[in-house]
């Protein structure tokens, strides 16, 4: 819901686009660099990340601005888009790449991350991009999930 009301579907192609596929959209067109209308299609909008992505999610990374965005990871960065204003929220590098990504709230960190999974580390960021959570782990991470694992109330990440 990257304008706060209307689902969208994003997936990531193998030519290191994003394809947006927004039927509430018609009529609206992007003038910024990075996201352009397919000439194709016009419910199709293409963010040009010019990396291979490995992974992608959306969601809620600031609560305050009532609409969620759209989270790019590569094997070098972290991009934290908003969709609706075509802007970027922060891009930042993750040395150990980004092979898997959740968001959401994480034990007693009050604002939502979001956690990525690399070579053998992992990573919070906020909606500014500072860097809140950091930990290492014993092997490449390829998945991530966070809930509720021991019933306190606070959300684990498994």
């Amino acid at each position: 819901r990257y304008d706060g009301t209307h689902p969208c579907l994003a997936a990531a192609t193998q030519a290191g686009k994003v394809f947006i596929h927004n039927p509430h959209t018609r009529s609206q067109h992007f003038s910024a660099s990075r996201v352009f209308q397919s000439p194709l299609e016009s419910d199709v909008s293409l963010l040009n990340i010019n990396q291979a992505v490995s992974c992608l999610t959306a969601g809620a990374l600031n609560p305050e601005l009532g609409y969620d965005a759209l989270l790019v990871g590569t094997q070098t960065n972290l991009l934290a888009y908003d969709v609706y204003n075509n802007s970027d929220l922060f891009y930042r590098e993750v040395a150990d790449g980004a092979n898997a990504i959740v968001l959401g709230t994480l034990g007693d960190i009050a604002p939502p991350l979001a956690i990525i999974g690399g070579n053998c580390a992992l990573q919070g960021f906020d909606h500014e991009g500072n860097d809140l959570f950091w930990t290492v782990t014993g092997d490449n991470v390829h998945s991530l999930a966070l809930c509720d694992f021991d019933g306190d109330g606070k959300k684990e990440l498994l």
